[in-house]
């Protein structure tokens, strides 16, 4: 006989104030995956044939990340309803997890949400023993850590943490409790972040503190205070942003365009050429032409050629060296080497043309974090200057 399940997801949308998401509740990440994924994967363990999800709230959205059930092997379908009372009565209302499915709080105001969705974050931490479909590892203080994860030896972690993969962890950081933290996100040296939920690709600076918030990139929701911030300096908080490791097919095409025009200059001209073994952003090396006079297009001319291929963009940090180092902060060298470089930089703005100035790596580091439309705004200010500059 077929088992069916009614669903009905309730309408929150006029409590997001706060978060101002565009997906509906059930679709916020709850430690590894959405609450509605939570409950897929409860219908699969429970056997269950057939869902039938009633939802007023954005059910398009809904319906594309099911796939129609297709990633759980079960049959779904979206019964789209004009609010929560028109739901059959037999209809199970998700409000929680499928292990414990209940607001520990009435839900009242967009602060009441926020508060909800890091319980339920904490729940989900305090029976992580019980999910099996994961590919974090327990570490030995009692959290969860995934791949490629970087924790400094003097980091605190404390239990119940989770830890998705390709973090950063930096000295002296105290992870934890009751903390989830997703991909790609770097906790800088001396920061806290406990009772919270951080964002993928999100960059937490030093000495900063979080209890009790999410944050996603430079926005910062605090629960205890019921407001949103815009944290606008980039070394408190801000966006990693993937736009930093990988060069556009508009960047390309403006570089084939340059090479072609500056070609016959660069040919007439009598260059001194030397060749650069440099990180590419990826984890590999590339072999750069470089220019040790005259202005700094005809020098980086062969640089063109790389952002032609992908490996560079034509804004980014300057290439690292094969051998580069910076003894003041190893954290901020190996980050550096993992990011994205480019034709022209921030530090070629401020006069730093080179890795072995010792003022270069600090407009690098902002450059890394600080994200694509601050940066822009500067180079584009002393572009000409800059591109023009004998050097």
């Amino acid at each position: 006989m077929k088992t069916i399940w009614k669903l009905l997801l309730p309408d929150w949308c006029h409590l997001d104030t706060l978060r101002k998401s565009s997906k509906p509740f059930h679709l916020w990440t709850i430690g590894n995956k959405p609450l509605l994924g939570h409950w897929m994967d409860h219908a699969v363990n429970s056997s269950i044939d057939l869902v039938e999800i009633y939802t007023a709230d954005r059910p398009k959205d809904i319906r594309t990340y099911l796939n129609d059930g297709a990633y759980w092997s079960r049959n779904v379908v979206i019964k789209p309803i004009t609010n929560d009372e028109a739901a059959p009565n037999d209809a199970i209302p998700i409000v929680g997890l499928p292990v414990d499915n209940k607001c520990t709080h009435s839900l009242e105001n967009s602060n009441d949400l926020v508060i909800h969705w890091i319980d339920l974050n904490r729940q989900w931490l305090e029976n992580l023993d019980q999910y099996s479909l994961k590919i974090e590892v327990k570490h030995g203080t009692g959290g969860w850590i995934g791949p490629n994860v970087r924790i400094h030896p003097e980091a605190k972690l404390v239990a119940p943490y989770w830890i998705e993969g390709q973090c950063e962890i930096g000295q002296n950081a105290q992870i934890g409790p009751n903390t989830c933290i997703s991909e790609n996100t770097i906790i800088d040296k001396n920061a806290i972040v406990k009772d919270s939920i951080v964002m993928a690709g999100t960059l937490v600076g030093q000495n900063t503190e979080l209890n009790k918030v999410v944050v996603d990139g430079g926005l910062l929701i605090d629960s205890k205070h019921g407001c949103r911030v815009v944290v606008t300096d980039s070394f408190i908080l801000s966006s990693i942003g993937k736009s930093l490791h990988k060069a556009t097919i508009l960047e390309r095409l403006i570089a084939a365009f340059a090479y072609i025009v500056l070609f016959p200059i660069v040919t007439l001209k009598r260059v001194d050429w030397s060749t650069l073994e440099a990180h590419d952003g990826k984890g590999g090396f590339m072999t750069l032409k470089t220019g040790n006079q005259g202005p700094l297009i005809i020098r980086r001319f062969h640089w063109l050629k790389a952002v032609m291929k992908g490996r560079m963009k034509l804004i980014g940090i300057l290439p690292r060296p094969e051998n580069w180092e910076n003894p003041a902060d190893k954290e901020i060298e190996q980050r550096l080497k993992e990011t994205a470089p480019g034709l022209v930089s921030l530090s070629d703005c401020h006069d730093c043309h080179n890795t072995e100035d010792p003022e270069e790596w600090i407009h690098a580091s902002y450059q890394a974090v600080a994200g694509g439309k601050q940066v822009i705004k500067v180079i584009r200010r002393n572009f000409w200057r800059t591109i023009f500059k004998h050097v």
